[in-house]
């Protein structure tokens, strides 16, 4: 594993650090690269750490930046992660690079899925607001508008059997299995849910009812709608972070999405430029393999 750079103290932004050694895989993949600021609190013992990445560290083809931080209160470690806020009010010299955090040499992480969806008004499945979210699949007979739910698979199943089929089922009667006293029978048609639990009927002549309308009332099976998706509200602040672009206006964020789509992919290759000339200007090393 080639070493690109050795340990050494840096000025990083105006900030004295210290950068660690950087190791590069054969193919020119940077897999370590991070440099560390230490300022001490105004609290006896308080301090706050902040680490720079810029490395393929997860391995995943792909180097990330992140900014993160260690504070310390009288010598114990109080918090850590991704406290942007007591970075920027710390550090304030390395608080431009705090939107670039989870930025890749490929741009940020799931560029375009990301903005789309939190500047949408669709839910995870793609629906707005009132539109149907899940369905029953019934039956109706003749101008009878009254529709009766069936199960999925035994719409299913007599859907195969449909209309010019004469429907020429057998009703067969289904014990159960281990109570037959107290449950009684179940019953269905031949071919069908042979499973005492399966049986769409719970006696023969409910069975032999249906069979009579299926055969005479002109079926006609479809689908009914049981729930409508409440939507999603936009939420263009994350979708402006998720594109790293504070800039952009609501009116554009809330556009089609294809247009959106459109406008993301025409500005990467210029944020592209921006992220790298930060991660130059931070004293990072930018890879050779692409």
């Amino acid at each position: 594993m080639p070493t690109l750079r050795n340990e050494q103290a840096i000025t990083c932004m105006g900030v004295q650090a210290r950068a660690f050694a950087v190791h590069a895989a054969d193919s020119g993949r940077i897999l370590n690269q991070t440099i560390k600021a230490r300022r001490e609190l105004p609290e006896a013992g308080s301090a706050l750490v902040v680490k720079l990445r810029f490395d393929d560290d997860c391995r995943n083809g792909h180097e990330s930046f992140s900014i993160t931080a260690d504070e310390y209160t009288r010598g114990r470690l109080d918090s850590c992660g991704c406290l942007h806020e007591r970075i920027a009010e710390v550090f304030p010299e390395f608080a431009p690079l705090i939107k670039w955090h989870l930025c890749s040499t490929d741009g940020p992480m799931h560029y375009i899925a990301n903005t789309l969806y939190a500047a949408g008004d669709r839910d995870p499945w793609g629906r707005r607001d009132g539109e149907p979210a899940s369905f029953a699949h019934c039956v109706t007979f003749g101008d009878n508008p009254i529709r009766h739910v069936l199960k999925k698979s035994f719409a299913k199943y007599l859907e195969e059997f449909g209309p010019p089929c004469k429907f020429d089922f057998e009703v067969i009667a289904v014990p159960h299995t281990r109570d037959f006293k107290t449950f009684g029978n179940k019953y269905t048609f031949g071919g069908y849910a042979c499973k005492w639990h399966e049986c769409p009927f719970n006696s023969e002549r409910e069975a032999l009812d249906f069979l009579e309308a299926l055969q005479r009332c002109a079926p006609a099976f479809g689908t009914v709608p049981t729930s409508y998706s409440t939507g999603k509200r936009r939420e263009l602040d994350m979708a402006r972070n998720a594109a790293i672009w504070p800039e952009a206006s609501d009116e554009t964020l809330s556009q089609h999405p294809d247009k959106l789509r459109q406008m993301l992919e025409i500005r990467l290759p210029g944020l592209l430029a921006e992220f790298r000339a930060a991660m130059d200007g931070a004293g990072f090393l930018w890879p050779t393999a692409r």
